[in-house]
């Protein structure tokens, strides 16, 4: 699927979490080796978007996440009977706090968008989507970009932006990105879902 549509796909999530943007990249090279697979993340879910939606639409959906053998996981929403295509969650530490979340389609090689996750003191799963602020798309972030592994920067002004960076980013290139502070303060986390626990 391409990344645009997948973008979308995931962000409006059956229009339940319909959200506006996502950085995408091209495929990231990650191990399994590189990747964390915290206690307790495995289960089942209620999940919602923030901030809330205005439109009427509802306000959870469930969710599951299963385990896969490579450390990764797999996570499907599903809204009654309609049961959505998995997406292929990553997780690399990015400090003691904060992990990030590679999100792709089930796919070989498919591009990532991320999520900044931290648990919060319920249980539940914080999903921050990453999104590069308009009014920060300054030769600084594109320096950062290309500091860590990234070759180019394409801006996106549609709808449903996706900033997409090119190049194959590592494990090592993304927590170095992260803790870039030309990148860190370009990034908008103020939308994205979380994950309740169900009792």
């Amino acid at each position: 699927m391409k990344i645009r549509a997948w973008c979308k796909t995931l962000l409006t999530m059956l229009p339940v979490m319909g959200l506006a943007a996502c950085l995408a990249s091209d495929p990231p090279k990650l191990q399994s080796g590189d990747l964390t697979a915290p206690d307790g993340f495995a289960g089942n879910y209620y999940a919602s978007r923030f901030p809330d939606s205005t439109d009427g639409s509802p306000q959870t959906i469930d969710a599951i996440i299963a385990p896969q053998p490579d450390r990764s996981f797999q996570l499907t929403f599903l809204e009654g009977e309609h049961k959505d295509e998995p997406v292929v969650v990553r997780l690399v530490t990015l400090n003691a706090g904060t992990l990030l979340a590679v999100m792709t389609d089930p796919k070989p090689d498919s591009d990532a968008i991320y999520a900044e996750l931290t648990v919060a003191s319920n249980g539940a799963w914080v999903f921050r989507m990453i999104d590069l602020a308009g009014t920060k798309r300054t030769p600084a972030l594109q320096a950062a970009i290309m500091r860590h592994g990234g070759t180019a920067i394409t801006y996106d002004t549609g709808d449903f932006q996706h900033d997409q960076i090119r190049g194959g980013l590592t494990a090592a290139n993304l927590r170095a990105l992260f803790s870039d502070p030309d990148f860190v303060n370009a990034i908008d986390t103020s939308s994205g879902f979380r994950l309740s626990p169900k009792p």
